[in-house]
């Protein structure tokens, strides 16, 4: 896949179907570099390096959260990156919680595979 809207396109397609681990999983590069606001990440670190500790990261948030709602507007494409600006009801599983929660999500991109994802919310 050459065309980086077609990429965002199909990655964007997964996410808003549920399927956030299968869009990892065919995107993602083996060194990608997950970077959220330092402070802000309760089961993990904020910065994680290669598509294992990705991988976990992503599945343990999914294990604790269940997105019951989700709005996406994008994808925002510049260059080699783009980006999507996501809304969402956040279920804390544990609780049954529900809270909405903001983020702007930046996806840089090479040779067909995201290689860096970086959040930015408070």
């Amino acid at each position: 896949m050459s065309d980086l809207n077609d990429l965002a396109q199909d990655f964007l397609s997964l996410i808003q179907s549920g399927q956030a681990v299968e869009a990892a999983e065919k995107y993602w590069a083996v060194d990608i570099v997950i970077i959220e606001p330092e402070g802000t990440t309760e089961h993990a670190s904020a910065t994680v390096t290669g598509f294992d500790a990705a991988r976990d990261k992503l599945t343990c948030w999914l294990g604790h959260s269940a997105m019951e709602e989700l709005s996406i507007d994008g994808p925002f494409i510049t260059g080699n990156c783009f980006a999507l600006f996501i809304d969402m009801l956040i279920k804390r599983r544990a609780t049954g919680l529900c809270e909405p929660f903001s983020e702007i999500a930046i996806y840089t991109v090479r040779d067909d595979k995201i290689v860096e994802e970086r959040y930015f919310y408070d």
